[in-house]
């Protein structure tokens, strides 16, 4: 991702541009721009997307044209996603 957002700014993408694009875009641009250092942006990066997904959750958990269902016990997820998909 750091290789993307290298490429996307010497394509001229604005660091403004950069900040809106998302949580990654943004706290790699700043390591890019020397405002941080890798081990800060990873630091930093990885608690914003906690949050980030903790306010998701909220959300989703409010929204009442959600309907959330239990897994069948010992069904792996991604088998289920795929047999839905086929169908």
């Amino acid at each position: 991702m750091i290789a993307e957002v290298r490429r996307l700014k010497e394509q001229g993408v604005s660091s403004r541009r950069l900040e809106d694009l998302g949580l990654e875009y943004r706290y790699i641009n700043r390591y890019l721009e020397n405002r941080c250092s890798m081990d800060e942006m990873r630091e930093v990066l990885e608690r914003e997307i906690k949050r980030f997904a903790k306010r998701q959750m909220t959300w989703f958990r409010r929204n009442p044209s959600i309907v959330w269902f239990p897994l069948p016990y010992g069904k792996k997820p991604e088998r289920l996603v795929r047999n839905f998909l086929k169908d």
